[in-house]
């Protein structure tokens, strides 16, 4: 009970942190432009400036929560035999079906991907070259770092203590989805985490889940500011059959669960 409670008191003080930084960030860049900031004009800078605080506060937490042996602490484990490279390019396959999956049928239900990723995408799409290739670098390297070290590597071990693999997996997706904050854009967030948090556990290890995420974001950045979210009810009925098609075949590629420990 009390790595239960120890570990989602320290995730409410993360999220305080991660938000306060943000707001630090910003202040910071209003302050530059003279107290405006507009968030159509200004939206990659506020991006650029943003995220980094963010991911950074997540690595640094994550990093300094693990304790020693850090690496046993955040699950950034070598590995094992059986995750074979087709194992791990069918965790990649899956998370990119899985987040089209999802934005289709969130916008199918008329729900959309969410106010803030909406305005993700027509900021990425109104970047130049240069732009774009900081975008990527910070929200589709960086930011996939600082998230899973902090829910897959440290959140999700810890709750593996005490929890068989189901709870814990979802638990760590409620509280991924519920950083994002706004419900539509954390709902879609939380189906990644229980993917991602699946992932994890099946390899033995968080360096898939960063390697997946990394995929997805980078993924999302260069589609955002290429063609932006598909439009049409055809269009994205036929995208979710395909992905979900595409998603439940990388699953029968993952590698099975690790042999339980004898006792």
């Amino acid at each position: 009970m009390r790595v239960i409670v120890t570990t989602l008191l320290l995730y409410g003080a993360t999220i305080a942190a991660v938000f306060g930084l943000q707001l630090v960030a910003v202040t910071a860049l209003v302050t530059r432009r003279a107290g405006t900031l507009d968030l159509e004009r200004d939206g990659l800078a506020a991006l650029l400036v943003g995220v980094p605080a963010s991911s950074l506060a997540l690595v640094a937490i994550a990093w300094l929560a693990a304790g020693r042996p850090r690496r046993e602490g955040l699950h950034l484990l070598p590995l094992p035999g059986r995750v074979s490279a087709g194992a791990l390019t069918a965790m990649i396959v899956g998370i990119l079906a899985l987040s089209q999956a999802l934005e289709s049928l969130a916008l199918l239900l008329g729900v959309g991907p969410g106010a803030n990723l909406d305005w993700i995408a027509r900021t990425l799409a109104g970047a130049g070259p240069v732009g774009l290739l900081l975008a990527v670098l910070v929200i589709g390297g960086l930011a996939p770092v600082g998230e899973e070290l902090f829910f897959r590597g440290f959140m999700l071990t810890r709750l593996r203590r005490v929890w068989s693999a189901g709870p814990a997996i979802l638990v760590t997706a409620l509280a991924f989805g519920l950083m994002h904050g706004e419900w539509a854009h954390g709902a879609l967030a939380a189906g990644m985490g229980l993917y991602l948090g699946l992932v994890t556990e099946r390899s033995g290890s968080v360096i898939p889940a960063v390697v997946c995420h990394v995929a997805n974001n980078t993924t999302s950045v260069l589609l955002s500011a290429a063609i932006g979210s598909p439009e049409g009810r055809e269009v994205n009925v036929a995208l979710l059959v395909i992905t979900a098609v595409v998603f439940a075949g990388s699953l029968r590629w993952l590698p099975p669960p690790a042999p339980a420990e004898a006792p």
